[in-house]
């Protein structure tokens, strides 16, 4: 299985990437990974808006060029609505409900929560600081 990176490139900028996550198969319906480390999780609602960053009248706090950090460790499950992320290396992704993003520490991005409806978001963090910015290391 693969699950999307706000990663770091060999320059230091933020770019889009995968990260393989290896299953065990259970059954003819069920695969896991084995655990992984957690350190807590939140559940809540984004505010969104349905213009684009290209768009005119797009006017999100710190302007269309704001960029902020990753923070600690995380991961966020999208449960509803859509959201675009710009990386440094000028990549946009979009997400949306199923899907997984891992947002590494010091990885520069733009999040726009471009969407029609309310977006829902599972953040699940990890163990670390804010400063560690080595890759994920996934338990095999």
């Amino acid at each position: 299985m693969k699950i999307f990176e706000i990663g770091i490139d060999a320059n230091g900028r933020s770019t889009p990437g995968l990260i393989d996550v290896p299953l065990k198969k259970i059954s003819d319906t069920e695969a896991l990974s084995e655990k992984q480390p957690a350190a807590f999780w939140r559940i809540g609602m984004r505010q969104a808006q349905p213009l684009s960053r290209s768009e005119a009248g797009y006017e999100p706090g710190g302007s269309i060029y704001e960029q902020h950090i990753g923070g600690e460790p995380h991961l966020i499950a999208w449960m509803s609505g859509h959201m675009d992320n710009v990386m440094q290396n000028g990549a946009t992704w979009r997400f949306c409900t199923g899907d997984l993003l891992y947002v590494r520490p010091g990885a520069l991005h733009h999040s726009n929560l471009r969407s029609t409806v309310p977006p829902t978001v599972f953040n699940l963090y990890l163990p670390g600081k804010d400063t560690d910015i080595a890759p994920l290391d996934i338990k095999k």
